[in-house]
């Protein structure tokens, strides 16, 4: 299976990145094909001008970085997002690669009554760090991860099933709890085949 992972954090160091780190072992040990997209490495750029956005609509993209995203996640089975949750959502680059990728006539059908395009996906996994605990993320903020990103964009995209897994209060969790996180997160990898 061909698993195209995305990942937003600035710090190559980040716990988020060690998340990236033991999912892809996993994956290799079935010898799944992986295509990764770092945001920050490829140095993209998330804001949509004026310009982009006048041709949006019409499902165009000024930015030629967009065509070669769209053609990786064409080619891909399964879709992967690696990020903390900042503010209940995404890191700005992932919320751009949203806004830029998934574009009219690519992920939904153009018109008024949209039809998802990306069917062709067994799923995807969300595998995100919070500060705060998972609990009160998913209690107190009203889910608003999985409304804004698991089913008011990938899933009305075509992509499901999603299945989430937050790691919560990352920052302040121990070094064992760090190590038990990880390893959970390289069995998941590793059970795909």
């Amino acid at each position: 299976m061909k698993f195209h992972i995305i990942i937003d954090h600035p710090n190559q160091k980040s716990f988020n990145h060690a998340v990236l780190q033991a999912f892809t072992e996993g994956l290799k040990e079935n010898n799944n094909e992986i295509d990764i997209i770092d945001l920050n490495q490829d140095g993209f750029n998330p804001i949509m001008s004026a310009e982009e956005l006048a041709v949006y609509e019409q499902g165009i993209s000024l930015d030629p970085i967009i065509k070669e995203y769209q053609d990786r996640l064409k080619a891909a089975d399964h879709l992967v997002l690696i990020f903390p949750i900042w503010w209940n959502v995404m890191p700005v680059r992932l919320k751009g690669w949203l806004d830029k990728v998934l574009l009219p006539g690519f992920a939904v059908t153009e018109g008024h009554d949209l039809i998802p395009l990306l069917t062709h996906f067994t799923g995807a996994t969300v595998l995100t760090t919070s500060a705060s605990s998972d609990k009160f993320h998913r209690e107190s903020t009203n889910n608003a991860l999985d409304w804004v990103l698991c089913k008011g964009t990938l899933a009305f995209c075509g992509i499901k099933p999603i299945n989430w897994l937050n790691f919560g209060e990352a920052g302040i969790s121990d070094a064992s709890e760090h190590t038990a996180w990880l390893q959970h997160v390289r069995d998941l990898g590793a059970n795909f085949s």
